[in-house]
């Protein structure tokens, strides 16, 4: 028998963020590259360790009281934030077949840069994006016994060109494994699907929670990949490449941090911004983040008009 070890998947093999990028607070131009082509061509790339671990503990207590007052909401027979509370609450939120989706104010450890602006995936994402792209909104994935397993989707439309239009980023705050509902990826580059083809073959790959066996029968001829991470790891990925949720059958709620970074020549429908921020929490983000949110409290903008006349979905 052979010693050497058996060889590593490449879909394990992830960023670490060395000792000395955390000290300078910036990836190495090598790690900015790889992370960039990563994104572009898998579709994803985990930076492990992205974020520290005393504002997890801080991120991990805030959140437990705002997912107190979601399943309070629901014990009532209310699976969503009535419109004559969410200005006043902490949180808007949703519920849906046991997931809930939860947009905090962006306040505290919310509202910390490396939640919103992590300087490790700032840079990835700038290669992708532009300099200049922005931010729609910030939310919880939380997933909790009695989850179903979605239907394989993408969470954007197609695209028009070349390039990807936006990029989500995900930072696991909880345990995320293969035991308590991992996220489960195709990897691939999407900027490649077209439009035309899946609209001639009548494929609709947007359903989440309901039955899609058309996008099913795709996908069981995809490889496909559960992903793991672990507190304070940070995904960033394609909204285009294929995933979905799968069921969490422990008694303990997973969740990770969601947040939609976008091309500034493209504007994501999908969240609204009031739902974490008012002009007072606006004014109060750190310099380098408010910038992120400046096109929705910016009366010159066409985004301000936009999100107040068309205001994102949330079911």
């Amino acid at each position: 028998m052979s010693d050497e070890p058996a060889p590593r998947d490449p879909l394990d093999v992830d960023l670490v963020v060395s000792e000395e990028e955390h000290l300078t607070g910036q990836l190495s131009r090598d790690n900015v590259r790889l992370g960039a082509l990563l994104l572009h061509t898998r579709g994803y790339v985990i930076l492990t360790g992205a974020v520290p671990d005393p504002l997890l503990g801080q991120l991990r207590s805030s959140f437990s009281q705002l997912f107190e007052h979601s399943l309070a909401y629901v014990a009532a027979g209310v699976r969503e934030t009535p419109p004559a509370d969410q200005a006043g609450n902490d949180c808007v939120f949703w519920e849906r077949v046991a997931r809930y989706r939860i947009f905090p104010k962006l306040t505290g450890p919310f509202a910390d840069p490396y939640v919103l602006r992590n300087p490790f995936a700032h840079a990835i994402i700038a290669e992708t994006l532009g300099a200049d792209y922005y931010c729609k909104s910030v939310s919880s994935d939380t997933c909790v016994k009695g989850s179903i397993r979605q239907g394989p989707h993408r969470d954007i439309g197609f695209y028009d060109g070349q390039a990807i239009a936006g990029a989500l980023v995900n930072i696991a705050i909880t345990e995320c494994g293969l035991h308590n509902g991992p996220i489960e990826v195709w990897p691939g580059g999407s900027h490649l699907w077209r439009a035309e083809l899946f609209d001639r073959f009548n494929l609709v790959p947007f359903t989440q929670d309901d039955a899609n066996t058309a996008a099913e029968a795709l996908a069981s001829h995809i490889p496909s990949k559960l992903i793991e991470l672990r507190p304070g790891d940070l995904m960033i990925r394609d909204p285009g490449m294929l995933h979905r949720g799968t069921p969490n059958p422990t008694d303990e709620p997973r969740t990770m941090l969601t947040a939609g970074y976008f091309r500034n020549d493209y504007y994501y429908p999908y969240g609204d911004t009031r739902c974490n921020l008012d002009e007072k929490l606006y004014q109060q983000l750190d310099s380098t983040v408010r910038q992120l949110f400046a096109p929705f409290f910016t009366e010159t903008d066409p985004r301000y008009w936009k999100l107040r006349q068309d205001p994102g979905i949330r079911v």
